[in-house]
């Protein structure tokens, strides 16, 4: 089913829709940006690990995981809240540990996570029939440096050339399973009663018969993040809520036109 609204009218519709809130959203956005780098340091002090090491991957993992997940999609709630009208406030990050949230929250994420390793793994595939078990592991659990792996890879042109195409369709699955997941969240906020599984089929329902017009949305960024990226990374503390309005805004409209959440089969 093909959406009546075109990405130029979601991205109007999340302009509209910031107005007055600009500098609200962009106030978040670097909260939860400096939320995680504070916990991160502190963290990295006390536990004074090695740099690489893989204690130090752990501790990053069950940050990411655990923690900063819910902060994240805090922001992607007042994303929603400010398309809809409502006035967001600082807050707001911290929903996902309110109530009955975080649990099924974490399960979203914690699927998320497996599904993108496994895609890491099948990117990775000629890594493993080329170099073995050892490099391609390293690459998957970062305890091989990029040096490393230049050094491995020598000028074999065949495999870049693998890694390449492998991770330009990679990248494309990549964005459409992101797509999803970021959906579940938000379906899991509007509609709580529903199971963590009936919410992912909801957000894939929503998905379904969209993707091309979800990826040229997405496409249509780039260059506003590039600018962003310029100035100091400074301009990306307006363009995130930008973007993420606009993505709240192409996900009501599927809610809208496609109708109420049930079990999709």
């Amino acid at each position: 089913m093909k959406s009546q609204i075109t990405n130029a009218m979601h991205r109007e519709q999340a302009r509209t829709a910031l107005i007055n809130q600009w500098g609200t959203m962009a106030w978040i956005t670097f909260l939860a940006v400096f939320i995680r780098f504070m916990i991160s340091s502190v963290v990295g002090s006390v536990a004074n690990l090695p740099k690489d090491s893989a204690s130090t991957n752990i501790m990053s993992f069950l940050l990411y995981n655990f923690l900063f997940f819910a902060i994240t999609y805090g922001t992607y709630y007042c994303a929603l809240q400010v398309l809809r009208g409502k006035r967001v406030q600082a807050g707001m990050l911290t929903t996902i540990f309110q109530g009955k949230l975080y649990l099924p929250m974490l399960l979203i994420n914690l699927i998320q996570y497996l599904v993108e390793l496994v895609l890491n793994l099948v990117v990775l595939l000629p890594v493993l029939l080329s170099y073995g078990t050892a490099l391609y592991f390293g690459l998957m659990f970062n305890t091989v440096s990029v040096d490393q792996f230049q050094t491995q890879m020598g000028g074999d042109t065949l495999l870049a050339l693998l890694l390449l195409i492998f991770a330009f369709l990679m990248i494309l699955v990549g964005v459409f399973v992101s797509g999803v997941f970021q959906f579940a969240v938000w379906v899991k906020l509007d509609d709580p009663e529903l199971s963590v599984g009936d919410a992912l089929k909801y957000a894939l329902f929503l998905m379904k018969g969209r993707f091309g017009q979800y990826l040229l949305l997405q496409i249509s960024f780039i260059g506003w993040f590039i600018v962003g990226a310029l100035v100091f990374g400074i301009g990306l503390l307006w363009v995130i809520p930008y973007h993420d309005v606009a993505v709240a805004s192409f996900y009501d409209t599927a809610r809208e036109e496609k109708g109420a959440p049930v079990v999709i089969e």
